[in-house]
């Protein structure tokens, strides 16, 4: 709905790539005029190293002092070496419960015989020897019994003003028209019916608990018609970004569908600078052709590192952090809570206009799981 340490970069090993910089010079008034700063490069031995392997480092550098190079000093993470040729293991790291390769800032500098200084740098990306993560249940709903969602894990969200899309449909609260428990399912029903001045009703569910990464996977059956627009998606819970708390503080939508795209399924994540309304977002589909008819596990892992979307434990979708984003590009390091619900018409589940003749629809949810790593 709309309302990293670094990364090693891939390297080939038969023909080693080398880093190189222009920087200025840092000790150079130790030469002649003629003199300039050296030149630093250096290769990596291994195509993204696994955790406990010995990698190799080969320096290149140049210069045009008498002598040449006179050093080369390395930090590799915390660790410093000395030479033209090092060998270092990399250690097992805490990012690595999430499965997830572990990110080290390699520089080297080199001093030439005149004093003067230049430095290369580029980070590397270091598997883990197991990269299986376990996640464990930390929260969710198997929506048992009758009657309304459980108010101490659920609270409604109301009111009819388009929210922000020009949505058609009211969002009621405590009505079990529109929201309730039925044969272990949660069902979320959209109406055809005068309410408020508008000419829909149906309902917005947000989770009481929040989370700071994790996996989340909902397994659900979804509305059809022309004009629905269901979606599973997760917000902020601060204004932490920026000057609006949309788009600034992230939206990151584990499902949406819009009823006359029939079974094309959409995983899509707005910041500041990646958002439908600069037509910037970034997202991947699939197609589902049964989802209206049948019940799918809808998933979204969330780490430090990346966010994945998944239907039935295929991923479609994933969204790097890369190492020159900011919260502009990555405001995904702060808490965001879940919300259901079925908007009815708007700018994107309206573009083809709405079929009366379809209401009532509903999104009828088996379960909410949430999932820390062990």
């Amino acid at each position: 709905m709309y309302t990293m340490l670094l990364y090693l970069r891939p390297f080939v090993v038969a023909l080693p790539l080398f880093f190189a910089t222009g920087c200025d010079s840092g000790g150079g008034n130790g030469g002649t005029e003629s003199n300039t700063a050296p030149t630093a490069t250096f290769s990596v031995s291994s195509n993204t190293p696994t955790t406990g392997t010995e990698v190799q480092f080969d320096a290149t550098g140049s210069s045009d002092a008498e002598g040449g190079i006179a050093s080369y000093e390395w930090s590799i993470g915390e660790t410093t070496k000395t030479g033209a040729q090092v060998r270092h293991t990399f250690p097992e790291t805490v990012e690595n419960k999430y499965g997830e390769n572990a990110r080290y800032e390699v520089t080297l500098t080199v001093t030439d015989a005149n004093g003067a200084t230049d430095d290369a740098s580029e980070s590397v990306r270091v598997a883990p020897i197991n990269a299986t993560v376990t996640w464990k249940q930390v929260w969710g709903d198997e929506f048992e019994g009758q009657g309304l969602p459980n108010s101490e894990k659920w609270y409604y969200e109301t009111g009819g003003d388009g929210w922000g899309n020009q949505e058609q449909q009211y969002y009621t609260e405590n009505d079990p028209e529109n929201a309730r428990l039925e044969n272990g399912n949660l069902v979320i029903e959209a109406h055809k019916e005068s309410y408020q001045g508008n000419a829909y009703t149906s309902a917005r569910l947000n989770s009481e608990a929040s989370w700071k990464y994790g996996r989340f996977e909902i397994r659900a059956k979804l509305p059809g018609g022309r004009g629905t627009w269901p979606a599973l998606w997760m917000l902020a819970d601060e204004d932490t970004y920026g000057d609006q708390y949309w788009p600034d503080n992230g939206e990151m939508d584990i499902m949406e569908h819009v009823g006359y795209d029939a079974g094309v399924i959409h995983g899509t994540i707005h910041t500041e600078a990646f958002n439908h309304i600069d037509d910037t977002d970034k997202g991947g589909s699939v197609t589902v052709p049964d989802a209206t008819s049948s019940f799918h596990e809808y998933a979204m892992e969330w780490t430090p590192s990346e966010i994945r979307v998944f239907v039935d434990g295929e991923r479609y979708f994933t969204f790097r952090n890369r190492e020159q984003y900011g919260w502009e590009e990555w405001p995904f390091d702060q808490k965001f809570h879940l919300l259901m619900n079925i908007a009815v018409g708007g700018t994107w589940g309206g573009a083809e206009g709405i079929d009366d003749s379809a209401f009532p629809e509903r999104m009828v949810i088996d379960y909410v799981r949430v999932y820390k790593p062990e």
